[in-house]
């Protein structure tokens, strides 16, 4: 593709403002629905928490114990004391914290709490324009546009861009990665790819999906003749690691361990294993993991269509972003699934396709929007 005749993927004004009436439509859906189920259906301490601690839970509060008290020297947390927060990546607490400071409660922890709830709504507002860029770029049609709004903000996992939680920066800066590596514009590839590295420790592999586009841009013997478009890309690809090899350099000084945000996972019973076992244990389980393990083989299916569709390079993104964090549980399978652009496009990519399945898909992500933020807001650890 040159770069002398790229698509336009100007948003328009009233392209702006349905992103800005979704985006607060969907926040004050989320925060009423979810906040009145936690005062219907949840009972003894989660029932009474402040409304701060009912927002920033779980890996949130990890992040302003961040901010709080930096990261741990010694594992501290949990029932057992066995836990530290080295496997959380430093921009999202970097981020809560600078918007901590304009805020002026008493309590310096629901300042932190705060901060990172509005850096997470405001990432998210950010990664919608983005997407919408993308697709612009992979010339979507409009009405698919104007779905991809909607579908974002009633996405069911939703409830995390508005807990102080890392899913909106990561999809934005991933999308952001994808939108200027089509765009051949490696200058932006380079520094969104390292802020992605610096969110969750799997943008680092964004090098995979990168070094596939620019070959497809320019051809593999471009790269064996070191030719100056290859280069740039090349230059990219080394700048993205950087700022999770700094992070890890800063682990190896302060606690004698690099690996230390993997290794510590073992706190939350995540052992590296093979992911089919994990599948089979949810199927044999039952319940929750049933669950788990159904919404992981169906992320699976779509990162097929991907390659089906020939979009290679995200599906390699999403294939590693799913087999890593399934080979060593279930947990979470489907917020990392949503948590991902290549998800998005996956689905979008359908509702081209077949544009009868638009209003079911969107009926559905709505509803299992609401009781997800529900569950979310009352603790309930499936959410996770």
């Amino acid at each position: 593709m040159s770069t002398l005749n790229l698509p336009s993927i100007k948003i328009s004004q009233r392209e702006w403002l349905t992103i800005i009436f979704a985006v607060i439509v969907s926040r004050t859906v989320i925060y009423c629905l979810g906040l009145w189920g936690v005062t219907e259906f949840a009972s003894g301490h989660y029932a009474e928490q402040p409304l701060l601690q009912t927002i920033c839970r779980f890996d949130c509060v990890w992040f302003y114990k961040i901010i709080e008290n930096g990261y741990d020297l010694v594992p501290q947390w949990l029932s057992q004391k066995n836990a530290a927060n080295w496997a959380f990546m430093p921009l999202q607490p970097f981020l809560g914290w600078i918007f901590s400071k304009f805020i002026f409660f008493d309590d310096s922890i629901n300042n932190a709490r705060l901060g990172l709830v509005i850096a997470s709504n405001l990432a998210f507002l950010f990664s919608l324009p983005i997407i919408l860029m993308a697709l612009k770029q992979l010339n979507f049609s409009k009405a698919t546009q104007s779905t991809a709004i909607w579908l974002l903000c009633f996405s069911p996992y939703t409830v995390y861009s508005t807990a102080g939680y890392t899913e909106p920066l990561f999809i934005a800066f991933v999308t952001g990665v994808f939108l200027f590596s089509y765009r051949q514009q490696w200058g932006w590839v380079a520094i969104l790819g390292l802020l992605a590295a610096i969110t969750r420790n799997l943008g680092v592999f964004l090098v995979f999906p990168v070094l596939i586009i620019a070959i497809q841009h320019y051809g593999i013997n471009s790269f064996l003749r070191f030719k100056t478009p290859a280069l740039k890309a090349i230059s990219a690809i080394w700048v993205i690691p950087f700022g999770f090899f700094t992070y890890m350099a800063y682990l190896y000084f302060h606690v004698g361990d690099a690996l230390a945000f993997g290794h510590i996972q073992i706190a939350w019973g995540r052992q590296l294993t093979n992911p089919f076992h994990w599948l089979l244990y949810g199927f044999e389980t039952g319940g929750p993991k049933l669950y788990l393990a159904i919404m992981a083989i169906l992320a699976f299916i779509l990162n097929i269509y991907l390659v089906v569709r020939k979009y290679y390079a995200e599906a390699i993104f999403m294939f590693i972003c799913l087999v890593l964090p399934l080979s060593s549980s279930l947990n979470a399978m489907p917020r990392y699934a949503f948590g991902l652009y290549p998800t998005f496009l996956g689905l979008l990519l359908l509702i081209e396709r077949y544009p009868h399945i638009k209003t079911p898909m969107l009926c559905v992500f709505s509803a299992a929007s609401t009781f997800i933020a529900i569950g979310f807001y009352s603790h309930m650890m499936f959410t996770v």
